[in-house]
């Protein structure tokens, strides 16, 4: 079986994957989505394996500029995913296993989903965190050296008995908590924390509100600094309710509004597949429309990098949906320039 996982993790990388490694069910005891039984009954081990985001675009997007370069790589990024998925679950199977590629977003628990939150089908990111293959981040989002979140995650659950690698001791979220900062609804909090334990190890990320506030922000409907000064991508003109009892009642009022007419095509059916499925695998790439990912997107480089991004977002201005379009307002221009500028040329090696 170690001439098998290895034989996995090479053939992920010959076909796009940046790394890839192996945990075990065992190892992947915590919380439901972290079961692997729920998607293969027979699951004993997980091969995780994450997709490099390049970041010369994220200065353009976060600065107001465009956001149909993030369009470009969120969907493309998504389906190397799915395609490194399928190639090893077919892999696995010529060899007589069962596997199951997992969809890299967009499959939910039914049974065990609400309105306030959505529980995966298996997350990526614990096996990402049990298989060493990322690092925990204050955001929640994990980490890896070089790249920090500025990375998409795949999966494959097998019954095969593949040796498990060990959880990863490299630091690499330095705490800064600039990812609170940028988070239109403030999904996370950065005074309080929560804790999960897999495997009977503990990982520690901020503590989070409703994922519903993510949703709303996310799915367009309300991407409003709480100052007003600064917005996501969202057109929708309205900020995130501070008490997670508002949500639903916000979110259905959003949803029923006309004028946000145009956001609803790109949720459903495209997005949302409660329960087992291609999730976003599905959605076509003139129906992938990133409006946020701030959290992930800032956390791309070391403190200077991600400094200059903050700084960069907060003058962006607002966006808004006037005359079938998506208008920006109130960008500082000349300093925005500037910072994209500076960002720029600020080369790999330095972010």
């Amino acid at each position: 079986m170690s001439t098998l996982k290895q034989e996995l993790i090479d053939f992920a990388v010959k076909k796009g994957a940046l790394n890839a490694r192996v945990t075990t069910k065992e190892r992947m005891t915590g919380p439901p989505s972290a079961d692997p039984t729920y998607c293969l009954p027979e699951a004993q081990s997980v091969i995780a394996f994450n997709v490099a985001l390049d970041r010369d675009w994220i200065p353009d997007y976060l600065g107001k500029v465009s956001r149909l370069p993030f369009r470009y790589v969120m969907y493309h990024g998504y389906q190397l995913i799915g395609g490194i998925g399928q190639q090893l679950a077919a892999l696995l199977t010529s060899k007589g296993h069962k596997a199951y590629p997992l969809s890299p977003n967009g499959v939910y628990r039914r049974e065990a989903s609400s309105p306030g939150f959505l529980v995966p089908d298996f997350s990526v990111r614990y096996a990402a965190l049990a298989s060493g293959l990322a690092v925990q981040g204050y955001s929640g989002n994990v980490l890896i050296p070089d790249h920090w979140a500025a990375a998409f995650y795949g999966a494959v659950i097998t019954d095969a008995e593949l040796v498990p690698d060990a959880p990863s001791e490299e630091k690499v979220c330095d705490t800064c908590k600039l990812c609170t900062t940028v988070c239109p609804p403030q999904f996370f909090s950065a005074k309080e924390t929560q804790t999960v334990t897999l495997g009977g190890r503990e990982y520690t990320c901020a503590k989070k509100r409703s994922h519903q506030a993510c949703g709303i922000s996310c799915g367009g409907f309300a991407g409003l600094s709480k100052d007003g000064e600064w917005s996501s991508w969202s057109t929708g003109p309205l900020h995130t309710p501070d008490n997670d009892a508002d949500l639903s009642e916000m979110a259905r009022i959003a949803m029923a509004d006309p004028a946000n007419a145009h956001i609803i095509p790109h949720i459903y059916p495209t997005v949302v597949d409660m329960d087992k499925g291609p999730g976003v695998l599905r959605r076509r790439q003139i129906d992938t429309h990133p409006t946020c990912c701030n959290c992930l997107l800032i956390c791309s480089g070391p403190r200077e990098w991600r400094e200059k991004l903050v700084k960069l977002l907060h003058i962006s201005g607002r966006v808004v949906w006037e005359d079938n379009q998506e208008v920006v307002k109130g960008r500082d221009r000349e300093k925005s320039d500037a910072l994209i500028h500076e960002l720029k040329m600020m080369t790999p090696a330095t972010h």
